[in-house]
């Protein structure tokens, strides 16, 4: 193994990041001498030099290009400094693989990408059943080479965070047949239960093979993202989102690289989320910084910033930041993010001056 992290025989070492670098460190509590900040869907609608690639190809080539995948990953690490970078993919992309009909729909013009759309969504135990778990050396090797093109082009700059879809918010497609709500899937768990956990159960397979494999070609973290998990009750979280997330989280432990569990919606539930075995939990901006951190001791925070605060002033957003960094106090373990993605339409100058307010701010 190389100490310094160069590609040997085509797979990057799982320690090649510099492991003092201030995101890694914040994911494991260390101090850091400034607060990290990533945004989600920091390469995205909002850069011009994304809309330039998006005229010349469609977003599913985009995600199937690894050429593309790193050089849309990575410009925001150029444009903005980023203190971290994520890969550039989607959270359906498997799904093609497991035999599911995935397109994704022409947006409005100027409004960016349309809806993903299933055309033979899930709906019965025998779809289930029918449902393949991919293997991703096989079926997503595009993906995997984007990782490793990514590190390259990072060259251990920062960080590279890969990331999968938890399995109830891939099913909230999977069984609606796009971006139509949750009606289906959650009265699939109230009227056939045993089919909705066999569902979630290839889901949750799915979901580790692809992290597994990511962070082997080089992905240095872990985000899960189970954006929609807000639209379940407790009790509901319990059976059929709990246990399945709490076996993802061991296994991202298993490779070595901290894991970051993202959701909205779910503030009610922090203190129960902190014990699910993740290493960082993002809060969306529903509530005070200050008071999440103190509801998820032992674990480090990520998030709280609205983005529509992006949108509006700039020395509003500025302010903001700082207001935030300020509550969010300087006990190690916090990174600024958002509270879910940068908007379409959001001022590139804006996120350039928050990222350096948060660089640049201190507690003395």
């Amino acid at each position: 193994m190389d100490p310094n992290g160069v590609c040997f025989e085509g797979t990057w070492t799982k320690m090649a990041a510099p492991m003092t670098h201030p995101f890694l460190a914040a994911c494991r509590r260390e101090p850091v001498d400034r607060v990290p900040v990533w945004m989600m869907r920091q390469a995205g609608r909002y850069q011009p030099s994304y809309r330039a690639i998006r005229q010349k190809v469609s977003f599913l080539e985009l995600c199937r290009s690894p050429e593309l995948i790193a050089q849309v990953t990575v410009a925001p690490i150029d444009e903005f400094g980023f203190d971290a970078a994520i890969l550039f993919s989607d959270i359906l992309v498997h799904l093609p693989a497991m035999g599911l009909d995935l397109s994704f729909e022409k947006g409005e013009k100027g409004k960016g990408d349309g809806g993903p759309k299933i055309g033979n969504p899930v709906r019965t135990r025998a779809d289930v059943d029918a449902l393949r778990v991919p293997v991703p050396k096989k079926d997503l090797q595009y993906v995997l080479d984007g990782v490793r093109a990514i590190r390259t082009a990072l060259a251990d700059r920062v960080p590279l965070i890969g990331f999968v879809g938890g399995p109830f918010t891939v099913a909230s497609y999977a069984v609606e047949g796009g971006s139509q709500g949750f009606t289906r899937l959650k009265t699939m768990l109230y009227a056939e239960p045993a089919t909705a956990h066999a569902l979630f159960e290839k889901l949750t397979q799915a979901a580790i093979v692809q992290i597994e494999e990511q962070v082997a070609a080089g992905a240095q973290a872990a985000q899960i993202f189970e954006s929609w998990l807000g639209e379940l009750a407790r009790e509901d979280l319990e059976e059929f989102s709990f246990p399945y997330l709490a076996r993802i989280a061991e296994a991202v432990r298993k490779t070595g690289v901290p894991s970051i569990l993202f959701s909205t919606g779910t503030t009610a539930h922090l203190e129960r989320m902190a014990k699910l075995g993740y290493d960082v939990i993002s809060v969306d901006w529903r509530i005070p910084i200050d008071e999440a951190r103190a509801r998820l001791p032992g674990v480090a925070v990520q998030g709280n910033y609205d983005s529509t605060l992006l949108l509006g002033p700039r020395e509003v957003a500025v302010a903001r930041a700082q207001q935030l960094l300020r509550a969010a106090g300087p006990t190690p373990g916090y990174i600024f993010n958002l509270g879910h993605g940068i908007q379409v339409g959001t001022p590139t100058e804006n996120v350039k001056a928050v990222v350096d307010a948060v660089h640049a701010f201190g507690w003395k």
